[in-house]
């Protein structure tokens, strides 16, 4: 009897690992449960019951949930984004409806979401669920966000793209484009006329770049580069290119740069590759097949480095100057990465 109460007093009720990475909420034990049953109807309804648009997500998303999967601990983690892309293709080819969505009442109140992208959506999404009317304001021509202006076709077909959304958007939403905030409504005028608004604009500004205060003529921007590649369809012509960053913008970067022609691209990243000598908070943030599929490209990592100096011939560069760098615990206790004196090295 005493060993069982302490069995009993040593268990925790805890949410799974996965269900406390994934940044949608998505509890993935509960709908992999019903994959494991072989009902995928059910498994996606339980999915949609936080995230709207799996098709999607289960292609570009970073999938953190997997870097926490318990079975990770014994040989190799759940694959959970396949399977969620898989329910989402499902759902599409079998037009399965949305759970949980009832007729809109007569006057039901109305809320104004600005901006069309992955968040605006699901807000609308689940503000529908409740009964509600959104209201969807949007600059650009079409819904999506940088899911449709920034994210490589490779990445996200405009097919599964447009049917994702497209499901959501006919679940009684209200979508109204080409109309920009401070243009063709300021945000008192929606508060007057909803009974409330939910502001998601995105995170489209990039960050301020520079080494040691030097900004070459020719840096680009990681969005507005693809922006422009996936509007226009071209790219600065380029032999030798360094991307300096560590996750999926800079990887599509890469390799939309290596199949227009350079001969050389170079990532360099202050993360690690995936390997039994990386730590799990300091892996590259890419998608696995991603990473994959810029190796065999030919795109050449440079794992736990960064851009020391830049050497200028007036205002063109002519190559970088790398320093490793090694992710060290801080008297503090967090970690913070570290250059290393003498491991400096020129890539033209």
């Amino acid at each position: 009897r005493e060993a069982a109460l302490l069995r009993a007093h040593s268990l925790v009720h805890a949410a799974a690992p996965c269900h406390v990475a994934c940044p949608a909420g998505e509890d993935a034990q509960a709908w992999l449960a019903e994959v494991q049953r072989g009902d995928y109807h059910a498994a996606w309804n339980e999915l949609v019951r936080a995230n709207p648009l799996p098709a999607i997500t289960g292609r570009v998303c970073p999938h953190p949930c997997e870097q926490r999967c318990n079975r990770g601990h014994f040989d190799a983690a759940v694959g959970i984004h396949n399977v969620e892309r898989f329910l989402g293709d499902a759902a599409l080819a079998a037009g399965w409806d949305y759970p949980g969505i009832t007729p809109l009442a007569a006057g039901a109140p109305r809320i104004a979401i600005v901006g069309a992208g992955p968040a605006g959506i699901a807000a609308a999404y689940h503000l529908r669920r409740l009964g509600l009317l959104p209201v969807v304001f949007d600059a650009a021509p079409e819904a999506g966000g940088l899911l449709r202006s920034a994210i490589p076709m490779t990445r996200l077909p405009r097919a599964t793209l447009d049917a994702e959304l497209g499901r959501v958007l006919a679940l009684g939403i209200e979508l109204r484009l080409r109309r920009a905030r401070g243009r063709d409504f300021s945000v008192g005028e929606l508060r007057a006329e909803h009974a409330a608004v939910f502001l998601a604009p995105g995170c489209q500004r990039a960050r301020e770049w520079d080494v040691q205060g030097v900004v070459p003529a020719a840096r680009r921007d990681g969005l507005d580069l693809l922006k422009e590649w996936i509007a226009v369809g071209e790219v600065p012509a380029a032999r030798r290119v360094v991307v300096h960053g560590g996750g999926n913008t800079a990887m599509d970067i890469a390799r939309v740069m290596k199949r227009h022609g350079a001969e050389e691209v170079h990532l360099v990243t202050a993360s690690g590759l995936p390997g039994p000598q990386t730590a799990a908070d300091d892996l590259l943030n890419v998608v696995p097949r991603e990473l994959e599929g810029g190796l065999e490209e030919g795109i050449r990592i440079h794992p736990h480095a960064t851009l020391s100096r830049l050497l200028l011939r007036g205002s063109r560069v002519v190559g970088v100057e790398m320093v490793s760098l090694r992710k060290l615990a801080r008297g503090d206790g967090r970690k913070a990465r570290v250059a290393f004196e003498g491991t400096e090295r020129i890539l033209e």
